[in-house]
């Protein structure tokens, strides 16, 4: 992910004098590769590191690596309050940075947080999508709530015509940029005493604008995933406020909001060794690591490290590990030659596999890869059937809370997102799933949706996959609840099942929003090359 900066600008956040050369290799101990000619610096950050989407991040990692002062987030409290609640974009935030000064590099810094969150924790703005106003605009109480798509007007950024929510969807253009996010006859809408202010995930109002006079900020934030929202926030808040400003809470159904509350984990001496290959103590645990912009402390051999609000990237110990590594500086370990050479092939299931996507990519398919994790609601209630799985203990995210069965919902959930994509539209997925009893099985499921779907097309995609892979195969009547009745058969060789196909019953699609007709073949990989 490319993130261009100026060099200027970068040392004046940064707080001291460097040569290119220093630049460079202060990125390249971050991770970060960069390119710079005269002051413009482009930045190759790794997509995990949303906390350097922006050059205030990316000014706060050097400060910390070079152990320069840096910034405390300190939060007080504002005056706004927001009540309600939205069906369609259920999880919202907001907070307040004030005392700010639209000058040129922090609208283009702004710009440029907003642009990458969207892209990449957001997801296109349909996990994540963020406003920012001018706050001494916004008149007396927020509500945030689903309004009339038909009745709702309000004028939108860029505009002087006042246009329904419908309207501004077919007629504008960041309106026919989302318009595939929304569907039904409401969306969500913040509303100050005034009228509208937001249409999330679409467009703000023109009343609240930022313009080169505002002071004070209203940022709203709001998402389909609570986890992801939260992070969102945190990130833009702790960037623009490394420049100036002063984060202030808002006040949420009661309750204040942003929390910025520091997850903590510890870590074992030994644990470190051992993953880094070096011999460390403690304390040079710690020193490592405050460059990298933890709070630690030590006790005995365990280091309890804080994890910083907007290093969303941490997820387990080994992440605070490879920060020690990184603190450390990789070009002060010394690479070991391994005494024992090895030559890798690839394994007789893997040939299979590829094999398999030749043939798929041959019928005209484009493939997708999907998660493993996966949520019962659409491995199983949404497919109108039932089961066991393997459940995750304590999932970060009820949207990942269950290791997948089958393939078939997976596709079913990626027609979903691009319904706005020309059809027909043929997707597969060569994947692993697994079964209530840890069996691991690779599958093979492949999709087609387009108004004239049917039983046939699908039936004789399936026969033409096992012809060219070598597989004798029976088909037979099959009835399963996921399936239109009598729509649908099972597929065997040598007496034994290995898949299915047929066209998905309209209640699984009505669950999934789905408009067109969808018909799938799924078959089972394992055992077939021997």
């Amino acid at each position: 992910m490319n993130i261009e900066i100026e060099k200027k600008d970068l040392l004046k956040l940064v707080g001291k004098d460097l040569s290119d050369t220093e630049i460079e290799e202060v990125l390249f101990s971050l991770k970060c590769e960069s390119t710079i000619k005269d002051n413009d610096i482009v930045c190759e950050i790794n997509p995990d590191r949303l906390d350097m989407v922006s050059v205030e991040g990316i000014a706060r990692a050097i400060r910390g690596y070079l152990g320069l002062p840096l910034k405390k987030y300190e939060i007080g409290d504002s005056k706004v309050t927001i009540s309600g609640e939205s069906s369609i974009r259920p999880f919202f935030l907001a907070a307040v940075i004030d005392g700010v000064e639209m000058k040129d590099e922090l609208v283009k810094s702004l710009m440029q947080i907003q642009e990458k969150l969207h892209a990449t924790l957001g997801r296109n703005r349909a996990k994540v999508a963020i406003g920012v106003h001018d706050l001494d605009k916004i008149k007396g109480s927020i509500e945030y709530r689903d309004a009339s798509a038909e009745e709702t007007k309000f004028v939108p950024l860029q505009d002087t015509r006042e246009m329904s929510l419908n309207q501004i969807l077919t007629d504008h253009p960041k309106g026919k940029d989302y318009a595939h996010l929304l569907s039904g006859d409401k969306y969500p809408v913040f509303f100050d005493k005034e009228g509208p202010i937001s249409f999330p995930p679409i467009i703000n109002s023109e009343r609240t604008k930022v313009t080169d006079t505002t002071r004070n900020l209203f940022i709203d934030i709001t998402g389909t995933d609570q986890k992801a929202v939260e992070q969102g926030l945190n990130i833009l808040l702790c960037n623009i406020t490394e420049r100036m400003g002063q984060i202030r809470t808002v006040r949420i159904n009661r309750e204040k909001h942003p929390k910025f509350e520091e997850k903590s984990k510890t870590i074992e001496k030994d644990e470190v060794n051992k993953i880094i290959g070096l011999e460390f103590d403690e304390v040079k645990i710690k020193e490592c690591l405050d460059k990298m912009l933890y709070t630690t402390s030590v006790k005995g051999s365990k280091i309890t490290v804080k994890i910083p609000v907007y290093r969303v990237d941490i997820l387990h110990d080994v992440d605070i590990i490879e920060d020690v590594a990184i603190g450390y500086g990789y070009g002060n370990i010394k690479p070991i030659i391994p005494e024992l050479a090895t030559v890798g092939s690839l394994s007789e299931k893997e040939t299979f596999t590829r094999k398999v996507r030749e043939v798929m990519i041959g019928e005209g398919f484009q493939e997708f890869l999907n998660f493993v994790l996966t949520n019962r609601d659409n491995n199983f209630y949404k497919m109108n059937t039932n089961g066991d799985c393997i459940e995750i203990l304590n999932p970060v995210s009820s949207e990942f809370s269950i290791l997948r069965t089958w393939l078939t919902p997976s596709l079913l959930k990626s027609l979903i997102t691009n319904q706005h994509v020309e059809y027909p539209q043929k997707i597969f997925e060569i994947g692993d799933t697994l079964l209530a009893d840890t069996t691991m099985v690779r599958r093979i499921a492949g999709a087609i949706s387009h108004d004239n779907a049917n039983l046939t097309e699908i039936k004789s995609v399936a026969e033409s996959v096992l012809r060219e892979i070598g597989i004798k195969y029976d088909i037979k009547s099959f009835n399963h609840p996921s399936f239109i009745d009598t729509r649908c058969g099972e597929i065997f060789t040598n007496n034994v099942s290995i898949g299915f196909f047929g066209e998905i019953h309209p209640m699984v699609l009505e669950a999934f929003k789905i408009e067109k007709p969808v018909i799938v073949f799924e078959i089972n990989l394992e055992g077939l090359t021997e």
